[in-house]
């Protein structure tokens, strides 16, 4: 009876340490993942060369609106194409056009990279479509959460929320 009572506090015991150790390294692993998801950002950042995704927008005015549809900036080869929706006021737009002002693809120029100071980076450019000039700001976080703020010669500024990704092998082409 003895023996089977310190046999069973052994696997007790031993059941006990197994769990602790699952836990220890479940963390190790949600800190390992985190760690590599903030160098593929660094190394998107410095490469020049990524994808922002879009899921949701803020119009100046209005409210917020969830991207159901795949929206995206690529950027590339000191080269911006554009694939979001617009909604808010424009000053100036051409007569009948139906096309959205923020859906071009265009050289880029005053590219700039900055520190942020909550740890990420703030990447800001400027680029042309038909007829009106674009700045673009995005704010990065290490772990490749961003916003963009569009701000536009002839129209009002709107905001978007997404994520920075690796550009899709189709659209490297």
């Amino acid at each position: 009876m003895k023996h089977i009572l310190i046999l069973s506090l052994f696997l007790f015991s031993s059941v006990l340490m197994q769990a602790q150790d699952t836990k220890m390294s479940r963390k190790e692993r949600k800190a390992a993942q985190k760690a590599e998801q903030i160098e593929k950002t660094k190394a998107l950042i410095k490469a020049e060369a990524w994808q922002f995704s879009a899921t949701q927008m803020l119009p100046a005015k209005g409210r917020s609106r969830s991207l159901t549809t795949s929206y995206s900036v690529i950027l590339k080869d000191k080269k911006v194409d554009s694939y979001l929706p617009y909604f808010g006021e424009a000053y100036q737009a051409d007569y009948g056009s139906r096309e959205s002002p923020l859906q071009f693809v265009s050289d880029i120029t005053e590219y700039s990279i900055e520190d942020w100071k909550k740890g990420g980076w703030i990447v800001k450019f400027r680029a042309k479509n038909k007829n009106d000039v674009i700045n673009f700001t995005f704010t990065i976080a290490e772990t490749g959460s961003s916003s963009l703020n569009v701000i536009s010669t002839n129209r009002q500024s709107i905001s978007y929320y997404g994520d920075l990704e690796e550009i899709p092998e189709k659209e490297e082409q």
